[in-house]
């Protein structure tokens, strides 16, 4: 974040949570509460070795622990260090991954029948926060990379064109930035949205390194959004499934939202996640702005290094289209392929086997996703890897890719997706679903976002890109049968 006195440093220099936690366990209590296994007195005898100094961090809502649907205590001034340092006026701890923070903001801010303005290429955990709001998704198509293929950003111009078309729409739900790193000006859009006198809430999963460096993109707190969900655990330090949501402003029912969270989350969330976010937190503000000093000449020479492959291409700051995004993440490596020869899966296979492994595969792409814990080492590793392959150079147009891509989030809505859910359904072969109603959620993973859901009409180009991420190997969630031969419809 931005420059701080010594005052917010030695307030920063806490742990509250953590520390209670460590000198709890210094007391060698005797434990009559659960978890059953008492602090690792009992726990499988292989396992023990790896998991004993995290077992004795592993309480319940002890006297002095503070409880998290309730916080008073630590974890009340681990939230308020936590909005100190992102910027926020108020931060919650999310025990169950960005997933339920996502959720918890849509039941926030929508009531049944409600319009949300919702970025098409969004995560599968807004949908489904849309289903249980039982709101009414207004969507917004993204722009899509030429160069790479993959879908970017909302236009600002877009989202306004929607406003006015849906003024009674409750909120805009972007997300910034993408799984890839792509951005959009996040302070125009939030000016943009503000006029219309709703919320802007962003899905910031991959963005809860933003603002801790003058290379980096700002935070979606910093440019005025209204509410942001970060995934701690995903471009942070802390353990996976700790995140954190981020409010500020007046436009955002808190009370509601804390009672959707207190709704979805688990009441007895995990003391060593928690924990875990007090100390990325700490880590963040202390160390975090050295750290990426230290890994930005090393990601810049080794895009050097990699720039002249002919089979390859990656995008950079400096050659984005602005009309297509605004920001990119210098810790994202997208690498696009630009040959014929093998697939994004195939890459992925053969990197993997020099114990390099990436973040994501597609048929066209894989991407890699450094943090403040990637060293020289894995990167000079994976460029002498890169560097050994033998690609023939024939060139592929990914350019068509865009235009499919960009057509597959323009389906038909037909019906609103929890009565979808609810309806009567049949399987038939993916073939034979041309013009069907979709009654079940398509979501090639990761990335985690739908192709189809519930209610929407399902064309042939839109199967015509599901068999070929099908061919290539790609895996699918949502639906009963996970290898997409066949795919549930309405009757």
């Amino acid at each position: 974040m931005a420059q701080h006195g010594q005052e917010y440093m030695e307030r920063q220099r806490r742990a509250p949570l953590y520390d209670a936690l460590v000198q709890h366990a210094k007391k060698r209590p005797h434990s009559f509460h659960v978890p059953g296994h008492k602090m690792g007195a009992s726990f499988d005898r292989t396992a023990k070795e790896h998991f004993q100094s995290l077992l004795a961090l592993d309480v319940t809502e002890l006297s002095g622990m503070d409880d998290l649907h309730q916080p008073e205590g630590i974890i009340a001034e681990a939230q308020a260090l936590a909005a100190e340092a992102y910027g926020a006026e108020e931060t919650r701890f999310l025990i169950g991954g960005s997933t339920v923070g996502n959720i918890a903001a849509i039941m926030a801010v929508c009531r049944p029948g409600d319009k949300i303005l919702v970025q098409r290429n969004c995560h599968k955990s807004v949908y489904n926060g849309i289903i249980m709001a039982r709101a009414e998704p207004v969507y917004i198509v993204p722009a899509v990379d030429p160069k790479t293929g993959v879908a970017t950003c909302v236009r600002r111009d877009d989202v306004e064109r929607t406003l006015q078309a849906h003024p009674d729409a409750k909120a805009v739900f972007l997300t910034n930035p993408t799984y890839y790193g792509m951005g959009v000006d996040l302070e125009k859009m939030a000016v943009t949205v503000h006029r219309f006198g709703i919320p802007l809430l962003v899905d910031e999963a991959h963005g809860a390194h933003y603002g801790f460096h003058p290379a980096l993109p700002l935070s979606a707190m910093q440019s005025g959004a209204d509410l942001s969900v970060q995934s701690t655990h995903k471009m942070g330090t802390s353990m996976t499934m700790s995140s954190m949501v981020h409010v500020q402003g007046e436009r955002i029912d808190r009370a509601r939202l804390y009672r959707a969270l207190a709704m979805i989350q688990s009441s007895s969330p995990s003391y060593p996640l928690m924990a875990s976010l007090d100390v990325s937190r700490r880590h963040m503000v202390l160390e975090g702005a050295k750290e990426i000093d230290r890994l930005l000449p090393a990601l810049s020479r080794l895009r050097e290094r990699i720039r002249h492959l002919p089979w390859l291409y990656t995008p950079t700051v400096e050659d984005r289209n602005r009309n297509v995004y605004s920001t990119l993440d210098p810790l994202k490596l997208l690498l696009s392929l630009r040959t014929k020869q093998h697939t994004g899966y195939q890459l992925q296979s053969l990197l993997e086997s020099q114990a390099i492994y990436p973040e994501l595969a597609h048929p066209d792409h894989i991407l890699l996703a450094a943090s403040v814990g990637t060293t020289e080492d894995d990167l000079d590793k994976l460029a002498h890897v890169l560097e050994k392959i033998e690609y023939h150079t024939e060139q592929v147009h990914t350019i068509f890719q865009a235009g499919i891509l960009a057509s597959s989030f323009l389906q038909e809505s037909v019906t609103p997706m929890h009565e979808a859910l609810d309806a009567e359904k049949k399987t038939v072969s993916l073939a034979e679903a041309v013009g069907a109603v979709c009654a079940e959620m398509v979501i090639p993973y990761p990335p985690g976002i739908p192709l189809l859901v519930p209610g929407e009409r399902i064309t042939r180009e839109t199967i015509a890109v599901l068999q070929e991420l099908r061919g290539s190997g790609a895996r699918f969630h949502g639906v009963a049968d996970a290898d997409l031969h066949t795919i549930a419809i309405l009757r």
